[in-house]
């Protein structure tokens, strides 16, 4: 029964059933077509992304490998990357016929098109920092500490009391020269007052026996002592009767001419006399506050000396490189140091000292004022005398001559004869004993610094080959043409600044300024990790520099043709990197001109040392001076005969010039992108390359297409919707893939 059932409905006439199971599976079969074809759209996108990646990376497997090993830099080349690419594509994406003895393909595909595009270049500073710096990450510091601060460690805080100290004594040299001129002067301004007033000719007018020369005049002495002569004769006349004779009209009108001329030359004379006096002691007493004030600066120096923080030699010291131990100063040295630059205050002059120079000044001016008052009280009694002569007023006179005597007496008697007060006051500036001294080694430091000029000079010297200037100038087009490319514009201001030293002096403090910049560079690079030090140590590591020993013919006998014959662009690499001359001498002078400074430098510190029992500050530092020259000139010496000098007498460590290279780097850290540009340039002159054109990453642009199998309406309905990452084209899926990749 069940089976007739059975039979009946599935076999009914009507066709019903039918129907729905026609509708059931022609949905599941348009359901399915779909699900396929998105499957192998899927497939095909993940298939084709796969082959552009693997294409890319194809293209930068093609490296130069000349570059990489010479320069530690990937930089594209060999095989033409856009031919590597699209046959990379072609392998991997290209379409197999159906039926084929490998199988049915599921995702038969087809190149289209391809193209690749350079994303960016290796003449790109930011690319290019950033390969050195891969580079380099691990190496720099290891080297550059174990190597360098390790031996300079132990000298960070000798190093920092020397500079201080020979800066700070530096500066009050040269104050203490302008505060002594200015008090020497201030003597000799004395000396001329005194002179003036005792050699007077108002003065010449007034004792007995000296005449004024030329003018038939007698002296007032002379004159009083005649004057009761005259007042008798003028009584005479004045008694005789009216319509008498006079006797004595001649003599009488003789000897008012004589005292009418003598007063008239006594007051031009006295007024001249006073004012040139005072004029004179004016000025000295302006010196000597002026000289006052430089005292006060140098004071300041002092008070600011004991501030002086020397961050950087402090943190390089403190930081204990690894190795550092292996080497030691002697304990005291730092100590000793500080007490030389504290003996500074032994220049100073106390206030109590120019409050009395100027009590002095002011007295002396007193004194001469009292001749010149008693020669205008002599004068209005020879005007009273001579208006009602009187014999009684001979002795008034007479008595006033004598006062003028006597306050002239005084006056020599402290400034000239023996003149004790100024014989002091000029010890007391002068202090010949001392100054001797400080001349004759003066004397010895110039002598010296002539040498040692003579010797820095001689690069300066040497003539410039057309050929090497040739490849400078190409240099500086490259130079140019890349900071142009990173849109870094080269300044007139980009090239290292040389500044000679006028003498021996000024090239110890020079020195000592540049001590300070490399110890704040080295603890820079040990505490921050700058980037600009990495640059440096790779540029160390891979660059040519201008081996020292090619200057010994210079050096021993002037030879200017071995030296010109070498200082070729391809010898001088690193300097020119660090200095940024584009001439084949100008980075050389600048680089032996450092390392002559920092080694005067260092061995001025010991000079220091040495020359601490003379005892006045000045004698000390001329005496280290002129020791620093002697020893620095033996280190150029030896750096000429082996390459390298001793780091210090009391440091048994050879340092070469390639390390004082890497220190003059820290020196320097200057504009970083004119740094980049001639190590650019560097690489391009040696190569032949344009780094700006050299890919360091690519993008890439493959269009792929595959053949749908089922339903392409529905699916180009689909990727109205953006379900789709391509595009549906008749009966094809078409997508494009872009990928970018770089070094």
């Amino acid at each position: 029964m069940r089976t007739i059932r059975m039979a009946k409905i599935l076999i009914k006439e009507d066709g019903a059933v039918t129907v729905f199971a026609v509708v059931i599976l022609s949905a599941l079969l348009l359901f399915f077509s779909v699900l396929i074809d998105y499957a192998r759209i899927a497939a095909f996108q993940l298939m084709s992304e796969n082959a552009a990646r693997a294409g890319v990376r194809s293209v930068l497997s093609a490296y130069d490998s000349w570059l990489f090993e010479r320069y530690g830099l990937f930089g594209r080349g060999g095989t033409d990357g856009s031919e590597i690419f699209s046959e990379v594509m072609k392998a991997s994406v290209g379409s197999r016929p159906f039926g084929s003895d490998e199988g049915m393909e599921l995702v038969a595909s087809t190149l289209d098109s391809s193209k690749l595009l350079t994303a960016s270049t290796l003449g790109e500073h930011d690319v290019f920092a950033r390969q050195v710096l891969e580079d380099m990450k691990y190496k720099a510091p290891i080297d550059f500490t174990l190597e360098l601060v390790a031996k300079f460690t132990p000298m960070s805080q000798a190093l920092r009391e020397s500079s201080n100290a020979i800066q700070t004594l530096e500066q009050l040299r040269k104050l203490y020269e302008r505060r002594e001129d200015l008090l020497e002067k201030a003597v000799r301004l004395q000396e001329q007052a005194v002179q003036i007033l005792i050699d007077s000719e108002a003065l010449a007018l007034v004792p007995a026996g000296r005449a004024l020369s030329g003018s038939g005049s007698g002296t007032s002495a002379a004159l009083a002592e005649g004057y009761g002569q005259y007042a008798a004769q003028a009584e005479h006349d004045a008694s005789v009767p009216e319509g008498g004779e006079a006797l004595y009209g001649e003599e009488i009108a003789a000897y008012e001419r004589e005292v009418a001329d003598l007063t008239k030359e006594l007051r031009s004379g006295s007024n001249k006399l006073e004012l040139k006096h005072a004029e004179l002691l004016t000025e000295a007493s302006q010196k000597v506050e002026e000289a006052e004030r430089i005292n006060g600066q140098m004071k300041l120096i002092i008070a600011q000396a004991d501030t002086a923080s020397g961050a950087g030699y402090g943190n390089v010291a403190n930081a204990k490189a690894p190795g550092s131990g292996d080497y030691a100063m002697p304990d005291s040295t730092a100590k000793e140091l500080e007490e030389i630059r504290k003996s500074g205050d032994k220049l100073l002059r106390t206030a109590e000292w120019f409050a009395g120079y100027k009590a002095e000044l002011l007295e002396q001016g007193t004194n001469g004022t009292a001749v010149t008052s008693e020669i205008e009280q002599l004068l209005g009694r020879w005007s009273g005398a001579m208006s009602a002569p009187n014999s009684l007023a001979q002795a008034s006179l007479l008595l006033s001559v004598a006062e003028i005597g006597k306050a002239l007496q005084k006056y020599e008697q402290l400034y000239s004869l023996p003149g004790q007060v100024l014989k002091d006051r000029r010890d007391s500036v002068l202090d010949v004993s001392f100054k001797s001294k400080l001349a004759e080694q003066k004397r010895q430091t110039a002598s010296k610094w002539t040498e040692a000029n003579r010797m820095l000079q001689g690069l300066a010297g040497v003539p410039a080959r057309p050929d090497h200037q040739a490849i400078f100038d190409q240099a500086r087009t490259r130079f140019e043409q890349n900071l142009l490319f990173n849109q870094h514009a080269a300044s007139a201001s980009e090239a290292y600044k040389l500044n000679h030293p006028e003498d021996a002096s000024a090239a110890a403090e020079q020195s000592a300024t540049r001590m300070d910049g490399m110890f704040a560079g080295m603890s820079d690079m040990l505490l921050q990790g700058r980037d600009a030090y990495y640059f440096g140590e790779y540029a160390a590591g891979r660059y040519s520099y201008f081996e020292p020993q090619q200057l010994r013919g210079l050096l021993a006998n002037g030879d200017v043709d071995g030296v010109s014959q070498t200082a070729s662009f391809h010898n001088q690499e690193l300097e020119y990197v660090l200095y940024g001359f584009h001439d084949p001498m100008g980075n050389l002078i600048a680089a032996y001109g450092e390392l002559f400074s920092v080694r005067l430098a260092v061995r001025t510190m010991e000079g220091l040392i040495e020359s601490r029992a003379l005892g006045h500050p000045l004698l000390v530092l001329s005496a280290a001076i002129l020791y620093g020259l002697e020893k620095t000139m033996e280190d150029m010496l030896s750096f000429a005969e082996k390459g390298s000098a001793p780091l210090s007498k009391y440091i048994k460590v050879e340092l070469t010039y390639l390390d004082y290279l890497r220190l003059f780097i820290m020196m320097h850290r200057g504009d970083e992108e004119q740094r980049l540009g001639r190590m650019i340039a560097v690489i391009e002159q040696n190569t032949g390359l344009q780094l700006s054109s050299v890919p360091v990453g690519v993008t890439a642009e493959a269009k792929v297409s595959m053949k749908l199998w089922f339903l392409p309406g529905i699916m180009s309905m689909l990727g109205r919707l953006d379900l789709l990452q391509g595009k549906v084209i008749g009966s094809r899926y078409e997508t494009t893939q872009t990928v970018g990749w770089s070094y």
